[in-house]
């Protein structure tokens, strides 16, 4: 399904590594499926660009290097022609989410699309902390990119808390990618009772949890046939626990959260490790800020 918008505006913040070439493939599958415009950042640290500097003067003028924005950019506008897409790149000396963050406001983007490294510690510290930046900052959809792509997202997960800005997020899963498979997921507290076999209390700890997720249901935006095209998954446990547990069972494309800055289910989540679940799932993740 293609967002209600004539031509929606992508922004792909690129730090020219092997973990944003994933992320480039996502912005290209998805500026495709959408008829998209694509706009392309990439930061450059400006002490790396001064060090580059001092050293190119060292040398004599026919040795003079290509200034490093003409290499960033002839590169990605590469990668992306091979696509048969046009995007506008452009390559800013300044910390990344601030780069970023800038582009987003001054291009008019309703998504950040952007990479993370599963596999490398020290990538995941510090791409980590641009990406928590972008998501308490950005006014707009930050999607992170872990997973290769193989075509448009086929199963996609909005985890609620029942809050206005998880329902916000599910409607823009309805928006964004109605012709996937689309499953709701709620995990509601243990109640201290065994959670083997069936138990008075754990029956109406579910039972209250299925009749709030159908009144958040009604209660959104959304069409009597998208709203029954929607699988509930309810399950007692902590989302923390459950959800990237079941990211791997259904293996689930996208899981999309909402937050609304300080609270909301977002919050409920991350905690203060810098484990958060941002980071702990194995697929692509998009957080949805409520307006």
């Amino acid at each position: 399904m293609t967002p209600s918008k004539d031509s929606i505006r992508l922004l792909l913040a690129s730090d020219m590594s092997a973990r944003s070439d994933r992320a480039l493939d996502r912005a290209e599958q998805l500026t495709k499926q959408w008829g998209g415009e694509l706009f392309v950042v990439h930061a450059v640290d400006p002490s790396e660009s001064a060090k580059a500097s001092r050293l190119a003067r060292a040398l004599p003028s026919w040795r003079q290097p290509e200034q490093w924005a003409t290499t960033v950019t002839r590169r990605l506008q590469s990668d992306l022609q091979d696509e048969g897409i046009a995007a506008n790149v452009q390559v800013v000396e300044a910390a990344p989410a601030i780069a970023v963050l800038s582009a987003a406001k001054q291009h008019g983007v309703a998504l950040i699309i952007g990479g993370i490294a599963k596999d490398d510690p020290i990538g995941r510290i510090q791409l980590g902390s641009t990406v928590d930046k972008l998501v308490r900052e950005a006014e707009v959809p930050v999607l992170t990119v872990r997973r290769r792509v193989h075509g448009p997202y086929r199963h996609v997960v909005v985890a609620t808390d029942f809050s206005s800005a998880s329902r916000e997020a599910l409607e823009t899963a309805v928006r964004w990618f109605g012709g996937s498979k689309l499953s709701l997921f709620h995990a509601y507290p243990p109640t201290g009772a065994s959670l083997e076999g069936h138990h008075p209390v754990s029956d109406s700890w579910r039972a209250l949890a299925m009749s709030q997720c159908e009144a958040f249901l009604s209660e959104s935006k959304l069409s009597t046939d998208a709203a029954s095209g929607i699988s509930l998954i309810l399950e007692q446990g902590y989302p923390e626990n459950l959800l990237p547990d079941y990211v791997r069972y259904a293996d689930v494309d996208l899981v999309i959260l909402g937050t609304n800055g300080r609270s909301g289910l977002l919050k409920a989540l991350l905690g203060s490790t810098a484990e958060s679940l941002l980071h702990m799932l194995e697929c692509d993740t998009m957080v949805v800020r409520s307006r």
